[in-house]
């Protein structure tokens, strides 16, 4: 027998009680347990030390309980505030897309007829109104940049979502 085989032998007993084999594999490993004195051992051994584990009652200590369920809910807190973060984004960019949709029309419209009224060209207006339709955008975005601080962050999102913080939907 080479190492390889014993290598591959030992991976398949190993894993062959916590989860399901191929059945090209059992088949390779079930001759090679009954001509491998080494590995036939190691299997029984795998197989006894399972069936002592099984048989031991093994219980959580409450400190690991109450560990585990604070982090649970502090996931779950978590969780709760990015869903309320990524609904008011989403309401957000849906309210700014009609708004600007709306205000692009109409500003297009309101230049046109100041281009018609005081005699100017429309390559002269088209970019200014667009100029002014960007310029929200532009200076909301340098605020951010120069501001960085989370604002948006806990309570603040969550009282925005008309929710308070330990409220339960």
């Amino acid at each position: 027998m080479t190492n390889r085989e014993h290598e591959r032998a030992i991976d398949l007993i190993t894993r062959r009680g916590a989860e399901e084999i191929a059945a090209p594999d059992t088949a390779w490993l079930e001759p090679h347990l009954a001509t491998c004195d080494e590995c036939a051992e190691y299997a029984a051994l795998t197989n006894s030390t399972g069936r002592i584990l099984r048989s031991v009652a093994i219980t959580a200590s409450p400190a690991l309980v109450a560990t585990t369920q604070a982090r649970l809910r502090a996931r779950a807190t978590y969780l709760h505030e990015q869903r309320a973060r990524m609904v008011l984004i989403a309401i957000s960019f849906c309210i700014g897309a009609m708004s600007s949709a709306l205000s692009a029309w109409l500003w297009w419209r309101f230049g046109g007829w100041v281009a018609r009224h005081v005699g100017l060209s429309s390559a002269i207006v088209e970019p200014g109104i667009l100029l002014f339709l960007l310029l929200p955008a532009v200076v909301i975005a340098g605020l951010l940049l120069a501001f960085p601080h989370p604002i948006f962050e806990g309570s603040l999102m969550l009282g925005l979502a008309g929710e308070h913080e330990g409220e339960k939907r």
